[in-house]
This record gives C-alpha cells, sequence and structure tokens, in this order.
C-alpha cells in the first residue's frame, strides 16, 4: 500500500510537472509591468471631477492591457494605475508623488489640479517622472520644466471663446461669482483682462467656495444689485449649476458665461435647460462634432458608465501620447527621449480623440476646440473657434499681468 501511494504521488506529480511545462505562457504574463501614478480630488467637492480625469486614464490602460500592453525594443510592456487621493490640497500631491516614486517608480504622474502641478513642478526634476498636468492654467508653463506636458489649451483662449460669443449677444456689463481655488482665481483675473480689453465692464466680483458654500444667495444678492449682462462661472458642473438656478428664483434673466470646468451637459442634469438658457461655453464631450470622439464617447459610456467628459477625454489620449513616444523612442526609462519624441507621435491615429495635433516647445498641447450654447431651452450647434490666430497673438505662457 504504501510503494502504490508513493507510486501514485509520484505519477501525480509527474503528471503536474508536464501540465505546468505545457501551460502556453500569454504576452500579459510575459510582460513587464510600467506604474503610472495619479494624484487628484477622489472625496469632497471636487471628487467627481478628480474620478473624471482617473476614468480616461484608466480607460486608456485597460484598453491597452487588454490588447496585450507595447512592444519597447523588442520587449512587452504593460500598465498600472495608482491613484491617490490628494483632496485638492498641494502638500498632499507632493506627498502622493513622494509615495509613488519611492514604491512604484513610474515615468509618469497625473495629476489634474494647478496647485498640486505647481507643487510637484521642479520635484518631477529631480526625482525623474514626466508630469502630465491637467490644467489650463498657464501658471503651470511660466514656470519652465524639461519633463512637462499640459493639456488642455490655455485658459485665456477657453475664456475668450466663450467671451467673444457672449459679446456678440451684446453682453456689456460682466460679474464674476468663481470659486475660489487656484484655477478659479487664475480664471477670475484672465477674465477681468480681456473683457476689459473688449471694451466691457466688470460691475461685480464675489467669489465663492464652491466646495463649502451650499447657500449662494448672498453672493448673488451682492452680484445682482450691479445689474450685469451676463455673470462668468468657473467651478464644478454641480454648484455652477445650482448658482444658475439659485440666480434665476432671484429674477435673474440674463446671461452666463461659463469657463471650462463648468460641464453643459452635466451641469443639465442637476438645472432645467429652461433656466440654463441663455448661457454659453465649453461643448460638452459627447456632442463635439468629431467622429473618433463620437466612437470614445460609446465607448466610455459602456466601459465607465458615465457621461464622458473633457477631463476624461484628455488624460485619456495623452496616455496613448506617452505609449506612442515611448516606441518611437525606443525607451521606458529614458525621459528625455520619451520627451523629444512626442511631438513626432502626434496626432495618435485612431485615439486622437481631442485632436492634439502639436505640442509647444513649453509642453503645452494644441487642439482642436468648440464652444456651445444653450438658446431657448436647448444646446445649439457646436461653434468651431481655431487656436491657431490666439496662440499666435498671445503666446503658450500669456496670462495678464
Amino acid at each position: 500500500m504504501k510503494k502504490k501511494g508513493i507510486l501514485f504521488c509520484l505519477f501525480s506529480l509527474g503528471c503536474l510537472g508536464v501540465m505546468a511545462v505545457s501551460l502556453p505562457v500569454s504576452p500579459a504574463a510575459a510582460a513587464e509591468v510600467i506604474n503610472v501614478g495619479y494624484t487628484g480630488p477622489l472625496s469632497g467637492g471636487a471628487a467627481k471631477y478628480g474620478k473624471n480625469n482617473l476614468d480616461g486614464l484608466k480607460m486608456a490602460v485597460d484598453e491597452i492591457n487588454e490588447a496585450g500592453g507595447i512592444s519597447v525594443a523588442g520587449k512587452t510592456y504593460t500598465f498600472k494605475v495608482h491613484s491617490l487621493d490628494d483632496r485638492y490640497r498641494p502638500a498632499d500631491s507632493v506627498t502622493n508623488a513622494r509615495r509613488f516614486v519611492e514604491l512604484y517608480k513610474p515615468p509618469f504622474i497625473f495629476c489634474p489640479h494647478s496647485g498640486g502641478i505647481l507643487g510637484l513642478l521642479k520635484f518631477n526634476e529631480q526625482e525623474g517622472f514626466i508630469l502630465h498636468g491637467y490644467t489650463d492654467n498657464v501658471a503651470i508653463l511660466q514656470q519652465g520644466n524639461k519633463w512637462l506636458v499640459k493639456a488642455p489649451m490655455s485658459m485665456g483662449f477657453y475664456n475668450y471663446g466663450v467671451m467673444e460669443i457672449g459679446w456678440k449677444k451684446g453682453w456689456r456689463k460682466g460679474a464674476l461669482l468663481c470659486s475660489t481655488h487656484e484655477a478659479a482665481k487664475m480664471a477670475e483675473k484672465i477674465f477681468a483682462f480681456l473683457w476689459k480689453d473688449m471694451g466691457g465692464e466688470i460691475v461685480a466680483n464675489a467669489p465663492a467656495d464652491y466646495q463649502k458654500v451650499t447657500d449662494f444667495y448672498p453672493y448673488l444678492t451682492k452680484v445682482l444689485a450691479a445689474k450685469p449682462d451676463a455673470i462668468f462661472l468657473y467651478g464644478p458642473s454641480e454648484p455652477s449649476a445650482m448658482i444658475i438656478s439659485s440666480a434665476r428664483e432671484l429674477g435673474f434673466k440674463g446671461g452666463f458665461m461659463l469657463g471650462s470646468q463648468c460641464k453643459l451637459d452635466e451641469m443639465a442634469k442637476v438645472t432645467p435647460l429652461e433656466k440654463l438658457t441663455p448661457s454659453v461655453g465649453v461643448c460638452p464631450v459627447g456632442m463635439m462634432p468629431l467622429p473618433l470622439m463620437k466612437d470614445y464617447s460609446k465607448r466610455h459610456r459602456e466601459k465607465v458608465k458615465t457621461i464622458p467628459t473633457s477631463e476624461a477625454a484628455f488624460n485619456y489620449e495623452v496616455m496613448y501620447i506617452f505609449t506612442e513616444a515611448m516606441k518611437k523612442a525606443g525607451t521606458v526609462k529614458d525621459l528625455d527621449k520619451i520627451m523629444v519624441a512626442i511631438p513626432g507621435v502626434l496626432p495618435v491615429g485612431k485615439h486622437a480623440i481631442r485632436g492634439i495635433h502639436s505640442m509647444t516647445k513649453e509642453g503645452q498641447f494644441i487642439s482642436g476646440y468648440f464652444a456651445m450654447e444653450i438658446s431657448g431651452g436647448k444646446f445649439a450647434s457646436p461653434i468651431n473657434i481655431d487656436p491657431g490666430p490666439w496662440y499666435k497673438k498671445y503666446g503658450a505662457t500669456w496670462a495678464p499681468k
């Protein structure tokens, strides 16, 4: 019995050995993992904004890995995203980045707010990672950084496109009711400068912390007392929509000019289009007349189960830009070579959903742009605005003095 038992065990182990040897090894299993860091607000008032950015990044990584990863210099690589909540606090962004560097040594870290990005500048050069800063705050580019890329485009350009449409509608007396975070402060400053430069007047300014304030009536009372033709808002979509609802309840019949953080389609879920009329802002991603964007939007809804946003779309496209740059550079570690390779991979084929077609010497990605009006209780047709003349006149790092 003992001999039979020993023989049975040896036979079983032999079979297992044969089985183990004969099992195929998948490309993903053989691939080396490249870590990618993400630090952004995943809790609090800006949690949805932070998650939108992360969703786009993760969707791109999932697609790349499902396709077997990438091949660089004859070796296969897949990617893994590590994300940490920084609660929109620059100090936490730096702490998170330090943790990423210590544990994972990522070649790329994504951060979606100007305060955090400013905290990571120089630190990224010291610790060795390319920083993707998702912000339209031009102060980022003014610092000068050899391993920085930024999307979307300049806040000045975004504001100007919206303001031009408002100006054509006859709005001349503008009021400001922006949030108080870093990007909102810059948006407020840029709007005031450009509006006055166009010949307009700023009749009131009542900044409010969109993440903490729940009752906007005191701020609106101050603003509406100045009798503006239109109010400029800059902050997350839900509180922006609440501000408009409150303004209508107080009898305001004028217009709203909306900064890039205000998403018209998200706002329409909180406040009826009739109350949002008349408004002008950035065209929602899903409504952009771009074939690649339409396909992406459909896949985003199916996979992520949310409305696709500019944040998600840009981070998705930038991740593909990084992978193509690695392939072109023939390295996953030499950051200088990867940065040099980026302009040569633009646009990134079927993944150029926002149409990023070039990069300035400062690291600013340039793409197409569409604005949109809400008029008569409906979304109007997208308005194509060419960024070329703006950048030729002002440059990537322009900001009011």
